[in-house]
């Protein structure tokens, strides 16, 4: 707690040193006078972290002074998920009278560790100051009693300043509660003290708060706090008008979103009536993002469930963004056609997880444009279509803005030649390129695996999968060797030496996703069943073709499940694509990460990581290998 010294009366009033005192008393403790020498001293389990905060404040950095003080709060914090005991009601009395220079408050109920904390630098926001305080503690209960006043040092009597109070005091008194929730409980104290600040910092946030003083709500907010830094520091709090109803909306949080349900919602939230431009499609994108990352993180939706809806959104997402893209180029450039005069039909596939609707927290999205062959635009300023379709996907991948690096940011490296190749390319360009000798490499024909056409043309859409199949299971031998070989490069150019990759290292999430990709390539040639863009479909067609036995085929969906929701669990914190590192066991990180997948201890966690990618580094001994 914290007493803010009253400001200067007058120019001539001399600099005051201000010194607060605690006089703190255990229940039952010992007489001082009469000690006990067998009796361990209290204080000295609380005295290093006092001298941290103490020694960082005196040196000027008082925000790593209240990091400290939060971590120490964290640490003491049980583990597990919701607490047993209901929500108790706290008592809250103001009395304005009784003392002439301060109002006094008086909060009592169950204790909760980290409330006292929360709740003064709640006041301090509310510029109410602390004059004097007795905080009392015996069993599980407690009464904090606190005369605070105004900043100038006035009596607090305002009606809907105390109101205010009241909500605050019960807000943080069932946050705290619900702590245990979080994984990271300090991570989570620590972003719902930045959120009351921000949200008391101004008031037509203020309201706000009356709206989060719900056990779901609240919640909800404490395993999404505690699990993850990006929900706060790219929505929260910079999109709070765009984003904190979706926190407070509990029925639409228990609901899932088809993908018809999700275009309708979009077109009805355009300001006009008319079709989504670019700023109400990102504002749409980011709003359903941070609902569907709730849904997941709060246990409302399982890891496959919570892919489909991600993929479910990248599709509306894509095919808007088109929409507005062709609208915008036929402007000026009008729509393009075919030598023939006819219209020359497009459509853009989803590759990679985007493909295989296996999205995840910060997952890119792969994309392949391909239309139907060379023309000219019919507007007053016409263009040859190669022209009008790389306009095309360049508007496309501006017209979806990625929050930060990963998040739906678009990857179209693995167009035709790469890099070095056009943006769009013709059905015929495709066709020669995706040949024997046509220029395609071995990594490139696995990842046609996971081609799904997404938007555009259905029926064009599905020619191009008639060319891919034609290519990719044609049965020309695959080469195992040349694969082992790209493995060995990735896991020695992509991971930094002495640290575990989820993805690229030895056992990683590509070891499952290419050793079932080679299986469907060599027995789609035949069973057009295993031609399945999901990684899981795949494996279950595998299996019941007789293309995997029995122990792989309850092994392979689970090792590629959690690896999976590994990988969920490192990028969620930051979001960010590029976390696959697995922090060093026996690490605050390491542990963090165990609780964020629910283990009980971090050791399990260790032995089902090696358990998993054991298994996966296996696989490629079962393929022969020339």
């Amino acid at each position: 707690m914290s007493r803010r010294p009253l400001p200067p009366r007058g120019p001539s009033r001399p600099p005051r040193l201000l010194l607060d005192r605690f006089v703190v008393r255990a229940t039952g403790a010992p007489d001082p006078a009469a000690p006990d020498p067998g009796a361990t001293d209290p204080w000295e389990a609380i005295r290093p972290g006092l001298a941290e905060a103490f020694a960082l404040l005196a040196g000027g950095d008082a925000e790593a002074a209240h990091a400290s003080i939060i971590e120490g709060i964290g640490r003491t914090l049980p583990r597990g998920q919701a607490p047993a005991r209901p929500m108790y009601p706290i008592a809250i009395e103001v009395d304005a009278t009784s003392d002439p220079a301060a109002t006094v408050l008086t909060i009592a109920g169950v204790d909760e560790r980290g409330f006292l904390f929360e709740f003064t630098n709640a006041l301090a926001m509310l510029e109410v100051s602390i004059q004097r305080a007795e905080v009392r503690t015996e069993g599980s209960e407690s009464r904090d009693t606190f005369w605070v006043t105004t900043r100038d040092g006035s009596k607090l009597e305002d009606p809907m300043r105390l109101d205010e109070l009241r909500v605050v005091a019960v807000l943080i008194r069932q946050f705290t509660q619900l702590l245990p929730l979080a994984p990271d409980p300090a991570q989570a104290l620590r972003q719902f003290s930045a959120l009351a600040r921000s949200m008391l910092a101004f008031g037509e946030r203020r309201e706000s708060l009356a709206a989060l003083a719900d056990e779901g709500v609240l919640g909800t907010l404490a395993t999404a706090l505690g699990v993850s830094r990006y929900l706060w520091e790219d929505f929260l709090r910079f999109q709070h008008e765009n984003l904190f109803p979706v926190l407070t909306d509990l029925p639409a949080l228990d609901e899932a979103r088809p993908a018809a349900e999700l275009r309708e919602a979009l077109h009805a939230a355009s300001p006009d009536g008319g079709p989504p431009d670019s700023a109400t499609l990102n504002a749409f994108k980011d709003r359903e993002l941070f609902r569907i990352d709730l849904r997941h993180i709060s246990g409302r939706t399982g890891f496959a469930e919570f892919s489909r809806e991600l993929s479910d959104l990248a599709e509306v997402v894509v095919g808007e963004a088109a929409a507005i893209t062709e609208r915008t180029i036929e402007q000026r450039h009008g729509a393009p056609r075919l030598a023939s005069g006819g219209p020359c039909r497009w459509t853009i596939a989803a590759l990679g997880k985007f493909g295989g609707r296996e999205i995840g927290f910060a997952s890119d999205l792969e994309l392949l444009t391909v239309y139907e062959g060379a023309g000219t635009s019919d507007g007053e300023e016409p263009i040859p279509n190669a022209a009008w379709f790389e306009q095309f996907v360049r508007g496309v991948r501006d017209a979806i803005q990625a929050p930060r690096e990963g998040i739906f940011e678009l990857d179209l490296r693995l167009r035709p030649h790469g890099d070095g190749g056009s943006l769009a390319n013709s059905i015929e360009q495709c066709r020669a390129y995706y040949s024997e000798g046509g220029g395609a490499r071995q990594f490139e024909r696995m990842a046609l695996v996971r081609l799904r056409p997404v938007a555009g043309d259905a029926g064009f859409g599905r020619a191009l999968e008639e060319l891919r199949d034609a290519f990719v299971y044609s049965g020309a031998p695959f080469d195992i060797a040349e694969q082992l070989h790209l493995r060995e490069r990735q896991a020695t150019e992509l991971v930094v030496a002495g640290e575990r990759n989820a993805k690229h290292s030895r056992g990683g999430l590509v070891d499952v996703e290419y050793y079932v990709q080679v299986l469907q390539i060599i027995a789609g040639a035949t069973e057009p069943s295993v031609r399945a863009p999901s990684t899981v479909d795949a494996i279950a067609a595998l299996a019941e073709t007789g293309h995997i036995g029995y122990d792989d085929a309850a092994k392979l969906p689970e090792a590629y499940a959690f690896l999976r929701r590994l990988i969920g669990a490192l990028r969620v914190v930051r979001g960010n694509a590029r976390d696959l590192t697995i922090p060093p066991v026996g690490s605050r990180e390491f542990e963090y990460l165990s609780r964020r997948l629910y283990y009980e201890t971090p050791e399990a966690l260790a032995a089902a990581i090696d358990v998993r990618m054991e298994y996966a580094a296996s696989l490629w001994t079962q393929l022969p290998v020339e």
